[in-house]
Formats: structure tokens, C-alpha cells, sequence
């Protein structure tokens, strides 16, 4: 039997446990508003202002174009966004938020801000810094082992 001093830690099992959690919270609370988690962040990934560029929401958001193109196409259809072409390239699209999508954003954003909040009162500055250097640390481990397209772990 294998001692505890010698037993790794599943990390990924900890990050996916911790993602899943913070996923359903927030998809809770979207269901609250008839929407989902992730509309609700591509909300907060649309510049409120300036709108933002269809080919910059998929690597904002982490997720792939097919998935980003029905997003998208559900957002438009329920009234929460528009698109409008950019004057220097016809081909470009620009996606800007409607009035009723502002809203939804605002919202969405008191969630996360709540949720940060939260999280602040809770964990010392210290271990805040220490998680963040840490979750930076296996970012780069996974890209690292991405781009050397390695084998399954």
C-alpha cells in the first residue's frame, strides 16, 4: 500500500471538483434569469461600449468556433446582441450588445463581482497571491505539454 508521503495529489481532480462547483453556482443563477452560464459569460466578454470582434470572443472565452457560432446565433435570436459589419473590412463582424443585453451583462457581472467578494473575505491576501501563482504555474505546465502535442497523460 502506498504511504501518504509518496501519493500524489490528483490536481486535476481538485481543478475540475473546484470548476464544476463555481460552474453550477453560476448556472444556478443564470437559470434564474431563463439563461446559462455560458451565455452569461459571453456577455461579459462583449466590450459594452466598442463591442467586440466575433474572431476575438472564442479565444477570450476558451471555446471553439462551432460552439461560439451557436452561442452567438442564440443571443441574436433572443434579442441580447446584434451584429454590425466593420466599416474597414465588409467581411468583419463586430458583436455589440442591445439594451436588454447590457442588462443581462450587468447582472452577470454583480454575480461575479459578488462571488469574487465573497472569496476575498473568506482567504487571506497571501493564499490569494499563492493560488494565483500557482494556477499560473499550471497554465504554462499545460500549454507546455499542448504545444509539444505529448502524449495522454
Amino acid at each position: 500500500m502506498e504511504s501518504t508521503k509518496n501519493k500524489v495529489d490528483n490536481i486535476d481532480l481538485i481543478l475540475k471538483q473546484t470548476w464544476l462547483a463555481v460552474f453550477k453556482m453560476y448556472s444556478e443563477r443564470a437559470h434564474e434569469y431563463d439563461s446559462t452560464a455560458v451565455q452569461a459569460l459571453t456577455l461579459l466578454k462583449i466590450d459594452p461600449k466598442e463591442g467586440t470582434r466575433s474572431t476575438n470572443l472564442g479565444p477570450k472565452m476558451a471555446i471553439e468556433p462551432t460552439s461560439l457560432t451557436r452561442i452567438i446565433k442564440l443571443l441574436e435570436d433572443n434579442g441580447y446582441i446584434y451584429k454590425e459589419k466593420t466599416k474597414t473590412d465588409k467581411r468583419e463582424v463586430i458583436i455589440k450588445l442591445t439594451d436588454k443585453g447590457l442588462n443581462s451583462r450587468n447582472l452577470s457581472k454583480e454575480v461575479v463581482l459578488n462571488f469574487n467578494k465573497k472569496v476575498v473575505e473568506v482567504i487571506s491576501p497571501e493564499k490569494l497571491e499563492t493560488f494565483k501563482e500557482v494556477m499560473g504555474d499550471i497554465l504554462k505546465i499545460v500549454n507546455n505539454l499542448n504545444n509539444k502535442n505529448s502524449k495522454p497523460l
